[in-house]
Formats: structure tokens, C-alpha cells, sequence
């Protein structure tokens, strides 16, 4: 009876080159901590559970892990963004395909609100346990520091953790 093996299970690899191939220079981890401030719409008495980010989002994040030379400088001392939704409507008031009553779901947006020039992304999605979770995404002024930052809320609180990498070149 014969057996093969698929590639070199027994070796493992001496070195990661993730990090050259992307032009990583170093990476740290971060910890976050901070509070959610529920707006308006408060959420419907029909949707007792799951997520509903309407409000302020409001956190700091503390270095949990750092693999470079220097402890990276934040791009602020704490961090905030708010989500508004309201109900979708294909057509404005007072146009002549206005319906009031129709709902065809919600209209969520996401306002950061530090210092633009930085801001690659934010967006809220409804995590496996079905609270909310958090994702911005910030740039340095030069493209070469990236921050991912990833709070959870539940309830009032905000919990989560951030990733950054310094890379060689702009990655903007």
C-alpha cells in the first residue's frame, strides 16, 4: 500500500515573507476601549436584538504589541465616527412618485468625524453574534502608515482591537 504527501508538510517554512512581498516595514497591535452614545431613530420595539449603530461611536486604542523600531505615533488621541439611518425612499417628497409609507428599508450613513484627510473607510456590519462591529480604515498624510481599527458595540460599551503596518511606499 503507498501514500503520497501534498508539498513539504514536515518543513516548515523558515521565514515569513508576507511582509517583504507587501513592503511592510513592521506591524503593532492595539487594544480598544471606549463608549456608544445611541441616536435617533432608537431602535424599533420590533427589533428587540441585533445591530442598530445608530449613534456615536467613541473609542481610544492602547498598544497591545509592537514589532517596530519606534512605537507608532496615532493619528489621534481618540477616535469617533456617528451612523444616521432613516428609512429609504426611492423618490423625494413632493415628487410625484412619493410615497410616505413606503418603506423599502434602511438608508445608513457614516460620518467620521476626526480629521478627514485621513479617512480611507467607515462602515458598521452586524458581527456573528449579532451585535455591532466597527471598521475604519486611516492613512498617514503619506500613504505609508495604516491603521484598521475594529470596535465592537454592545449596548453602551465598545470593544474591539486595531491593526497597524507601516509599509515602504504610499499605499493610498
Amino acid at each position: 500500500m503507498g501514500a503520497c504527501g501534498v508539498g513539504d508538510e514536515g518543513t516548515p517554512a523558515e521565514t515569513d515573507d508576507r511582509d517583504e512581498k507587501l513592503g511592510i516595514v513592521c506591524n503593532a497591535m492595539f487594544s480598544i476601549t471606549g463608549t456608544f452614545t445611541a441616536g435617533t431613530p432608537a431602535r424599533p420595539s420590533d427589533t428587540p436584538t441585533g445591530c442598530w449603530p445608530v449613534g456615536t461611536w467613541t473609542f481610544t486604542a492602547n498598544m497591545r504589541e509592537n514589532e517596530c523600531e519606534a512605537p507608532p505615533m496615532q493619528l489621534a488621541t481618540s477616535y469617533s465616527f456617528r451612523v444616521d439611518r432613516k428609512i429609504y425612499n426611492p423618490d423625494p417628497p413632493g415628487s410625484p412618485g412619493y410615497d410616505p409609507t413606503l418603506d423599502l428599508g434602511w438608508d445608513e450613513t457614516y460620518t467620521y468625524l476626526g480629521d478627514m484627510s485621513k479617512l480611507y473607510r467607515v462602515s458598521v456590519s452586524e458581527g456573528g453574534s449579532g451585535e455591532c462591529e466597527g471598521n475604519v480604515q486611516l492613512y498617514s498624510a503619506d500613504g505609508t502608515e495604516y491603521w484598521n481599527l475594529k470596535p465592537g458595540q454592545r449596548g453602551a460599551v465598545i470593544e474591539g482591537f486595531a491593526e497597524y503596518a507601516k509599509y515602504e511606499t504610499n499605499q493610498r
